[in-house]
């Protein structure tokens, strides 16, 4: 009983202080000049919003000083009025390491609004993300889970392509691409 309880306590505790699996962020919009326009962080949900902002470009920053959960990944979506910037698999060491940078046009009077969210996939045991091997021609092997970056992964990456030079290479030696 005590035991439950202290672990319900601890995952309380966690999901207040990264709200929602998204650790503190702090988010700063700077003009085209350089100057401030926004500060602040982003709510609990993982969202933030200016005020409305006069048209021109804008960079959008997150950081973090907070410690950041190794080997998670984050999206991100920045937009303005209809001008939307998105990016994936954002590493969390990014956020504490100077930040991650998006720009975005301001077409009119319009705020700049934006949301962090937790990326999830498959994860090795040493915490790597997995990435799918499709069965490949002429393997008897499935389809299967592999680590990213892994030899295995890098092989059916590179599986199946060619480079221009290898193609002019393989055709001025009378070979044509399916043998």
């Amino acid at each position: 009983m005590i035991r439950s309880a202290a672990l319900t306590f601890s995952l309380i505790a966690v999901a207040l202080a990264y709200g929602s699996g998204i650790p503190k962020l702090n988010v700063t919009v700077s003009d085209g000049s350089g100057a401030a326009a926004f500060k602040g962080s982003k709510t609990a949900n993982g969202t933030f919003s200016t005020a409305a902002l006069k048209p021109g470009n804008y960079v959008v920053q997150f950081s973090s000083t907070a410690p950041m959960p190794k080997g998670s990944q984050y999206g991100l979506v920045v937009s303005a009025g209809t001008k939307k910037v998105t990016a994936k698999a954002v590493p969390a060491e990014r956020f504490a390491a100077g930040g991650v940078a998006m720009k975005v046009a301001v077409g009119g009077k319009v705020n700049i609004t934006g949301q962090v969210s937790a990326e999830t996939g498959p994860v090795s045991k040493s915490g790597k993300r997995m990435v799918w091997i499709p069965k490949q021609l002429g393997s008897n092997i499935p389809g299967h889970w592999a680590e990213e970056g892994s030899a295995e992964a890098m092989s059916a990456k590179a599986a199946g392509s060619m480079s221009n030079q290898d193609l002019e290479n393989r055709q001025n030696q009378g070979v044509t691409p399916g043998q």
